[in-house]
């Protein structure tokens, strides 16, 4: 057999037939030649339609059924003299490439995940009895990458060329074709300013670095960051993959405006009266100037030439911002920006559609304010790009902005706060949300928008599959699928562990009461037991009365769980998909434990303040909860993926890092947003505040001191906590041994009892 070469330079279509020698070399162990000349007496594999392929149309007089330039594709067996042509082609490079990796998925036995694929091993593979065409219901199947930093696995702006290219092809296997990526600027000022705007030392602070997850000093020089975007940038668009342009005011937490740009350019800002990117870097210019305008154009400009294509843009407007006291005045000035926005793209990239992030709308706008701006906005040149169906809004989502039938748009999943770094979803509620949007034909595509990557396995077999065409399948039979795929022989190991894993997803509590996440958030974990609003408190407290037997029906799941885990084969529970997706599962069980926990022990507080008995109930939930806090922590310990310090060695593995970037990272990670299931932030941080409180309320508790609610000192405790975190070695907390999965499992089912 061999591999009839495209007769294109095009690069989608030469990669298509690379993959297939690759893949069939991997499976059979036989390497086939890639030739340009037609055998008459051998089996062929034809890549590509007519388009690029003479002998597909001498073959196949009318060409192949699928649309031309478009993301259909076929595999096709024809019968021929003795024997057998394969043809595998797409209505455009992309596609065809889809077509090969969906080949050896139904006949090659392969399956393909972020971390790795399934290859099984066969003598040859059957190209016989083949007639499939596939066409996607979404023209846009987007994936979002973000610009939070603090685990490697979750966080894209740690990854290296290596990493980009093996999630540009996963993008390609999952029948992907818009690569979002949005992790800061780079040098795109220095780029686009050379004579104002400098490469800052990367053995220092930079200059523009303030703390949290604003300090954004890099960890590789910055022009090696550039250099890095050339190459994933090209990476991506020899797969043929759609990088929107980012355009508009592009000034904020993850790119900002250097102080030598402000310092030489003197922009001026618009007058904000919200909080968020306050800071004069992260401030819009003042758009009323023209010349600011033309700034933030020739940004956009500057990254088209270095970097990118001019076949799609999309821009943030005004988001996450509130200009004026006066609603009508802020939403006019918003109406005026998107209008400057869309003339620039129109007189300059007459061709290129504009997305219109619908984050605003979400954050800033009320239902009628979005219908008002709406408007404006033309059919044939925009597509609003909404991402935030699953954060149920159902006063302000799509359904209420009446653009449904009237402008194209993008239904999407958010899916992840950047504290959400594990398994969870309202898969009821997408579906729900996802049968209406399938239903209008403007509905124009789907997309994925974590400020995590990676986090979640499931929630990314459940938007791969139904990006291409919405599916009905069940968040079951997804599930059950996956474990099939991934696992294989262990299978029915892990199909018990994700069955009894499953109900908990499907928990009301999250409707009711601060998830668990939330308590991470706050400043201190302690301070979120005084953090409820009088509504909040009431509503909680009502919901409470009817949970007394809620903890009992989750820890019969959970005991599930840990007794499956702790009876599964070692050589099982140390192959990779395994021992990661074990120790995600973990990670969520323990959380909700916790989440239970401290609610509970929350209002136990508030009953003992009101003058109920409640003193001993305190004492053992603070005993408890300080117990399984240390769990989670060892949780978090068994798995690499939850380790800072893991993280940082690997940045390190192919160039220096910024000696300051350690305290960096700490930063971004210990901060009251980005709060998460961190191993060194679990041990050095939430251990230490937890134990602080507990020694508090049992003075009040000894004293029998009702009155006394002055959580003054909590935050001075929370910054000493964090200032000794600081001066500790991300090194101190590795263990050349992690934390065994079954011991820590153990304790875990132990603590149940």
């Amino acid at each position: 057999m061999i591999i009839l070469a495209p007769k294109t330079k095009e690069s989608a279509y030469i990669k298509a037939a690379e993959v297939f020698q690759d893949y069939y070399e991997k499976i059979t162990g036989i390497s086939l030649d890639i030739t340009d000349k037609v055998s008459d007496n051998e089996d062929m594999v034809v890549i590509g339609s007519e388009a690029v392929q003479p002998f597909v149309y001498e073959s196949i007089r009318g060409g192949l059924s699928i649309k031309l330039d478009s993301d259909e594709y076929c595999i096709l067996s024809q019968e021929n003299q003795n024997r057998t042509i394969l043809f595998l082609a797409g209505g455009r490079g992309r596609s065809t490439l889809y077509a090969v990796y969906d080949f050896f998925e139904r006949r090659g036995g392969c399956h393909y995940f972020w971390d790795g694929d399934v290859i099984p091993q066969k003598d040859s593979i059957d190209i016989k009895n083949l007639d499939i065409v596939e066409s996607p219901r979404f023209t846009y199947r987007a994936i979002r990458y973000f610009a939070h930093r603090g685990l490697g696995r979750f966080q894209a702006e740690h990854w290296d060329f290596d990493e980009w290219k093996t999630e540009i092809d996963w993008v390609c296997k999952s029948r992907l074709n818009v690569f979002m990526l949005r992790i800061g600027i780079d040098d795109l000022f220095q780029k686009a300013f050379p004579d104002i705007v400098s490469y800052p030392s990367n053995e220092e602070i930079l200059p523009e670095a303030t703390t949290g997850y604003n300090n954004r000093t890099t960890f590789w020089p910055l022009q090696y960051r550039g250099q890095l975007r050339k190459r994933v940038m090209d990476y991506a668009f020899s797969c043929d993959l759609i990088q929107p342009e980012d355009c508009g005011t592009m000034t904020h937490w993850y790119s900002r405006t250097p102080k030598e740009f402000l310092d030489a350019v003197k922009p001026g800002f618009l007058s904000q009266i919200s909080k968020s990117q306050s800071e004069q870097t992260g401030l819009v210019w003042d758009v009323l100037d023209e010349k600011n305008l033309e700034n933030y154009q020739h940004l956009t400009d500057t990254h088209v030439k270095e970097y990118g294509k001019p076949e799609m843009f999309h821009t943030i407007g005004l988001a996450e911002r509130t200009y004026h006291e006066d609603r009508q005045k802020n939403l006019d000035l918003k109406k005026y920006v998107y209008s400057k926005i869309t003339d620039y793209i129109s007189s300059t990239y007459p061709n290129a559609p504009l997305l219109i992030a619908a984050w605003d709308f979400f954050f800033a706008l009320k239902p009628e304010e979005v219908r008002d701006l709406t408007k404006l906005f033309n059919p044939e040149k925009h597509i609003i790009f909404d991402y935030t169906v699953d954060l149920k809004e159902e006063e302000n989502d799509f359904e209420k902005w009446d653009i449904m039938g009237k402008l194209p748009w993008i239904f999407g999943i958010f899916h992840a706060y950047e504290p959400q770094n594990h398994i969870h979803g309202d898969y009821e509620y997408i579906a729900k949300k996802l049968e209406i949007a399938s239903q209008d034909p403007l509905c124009k595509g789907m997309a994925f928008w974590p400020e995590t990557s990676h986090s979640d396995i499931l929630m990314l077999e459940y938007f791969k599959e139904n990006a291409w065409k919405p599916s009905k399948r069940s968040i079951d039979e997804i599930a059950t699928d996956l474990c099939l795929k991934r696992y294989g022989e262990d299978s029915v190991f892990m199909l018990s562990v994700w069955k009894s894993f499953l109900p908990l997803l499907k928990l009301p509590m999250k409707e009711h009461m601060p998830s668990f996440v939330d308590i991470l958030k706050t400043n201190a974990v302690f301070l979120r037991m005084f953090d409820f609003k009088d509504e909040r408190r009431k509503d909680c407290e009502e919901y409470w009365g009817g949970c007394e037997d809620y903890e009992l029906g989750f820890e019969k799941y959970m005991k599930q769980i840990f007794s499956l885990i702790i009876a599964m084969p070692d050589e099982v529970l140390n192959k990779p998909f395994v021992r990661r997706d074990v120790s995600d599962i973990m990670k969520v069980v323990v959380m909700l434990k916790l989440q239970y926990r401290f609610i509970k022990l929350s209002f136990s507080i508030l009953r003992w303040y009101r003058g109920a008995d409640e003193a001993d109930a305190i004492r053992e939930l603070l005993s408890y909860n300080e117990k399984m806090l240390s769990v989670f922590s060892d949780v978090l310990g068994v798995h690499e993926d939850n380790s800072m310090y893991d993280s940082l060695v690997a940045l390190s593995k192919n160039r220096p890092v910024n000696p300051y970037f350690e305290n960096t990272l700490k930063d971004n990670v210990i901060n009251w947003y980005c709060r998460t299931g961190t191993y060194e932030a679990a041990k050095g941080i939430y251990q230490k505040e937890f134990a602080f409180f507990k020694d508090w309320m049992l003075k009040l508790l000894s004293d029998s001191d009702r009155e006394n609610r002055n959580t003054d000192d909590f935050e001075k405790v929370k910054e000493r906590i964090f200032e000794e975190f600081k001066q500790i070695p991300l090194k101190d907390f590795h263990r050349e041994e992690k934390p065994s999965i079954k011991e820590v499992s153990k304790r875990f089912l132990d603590m149940l009892q």
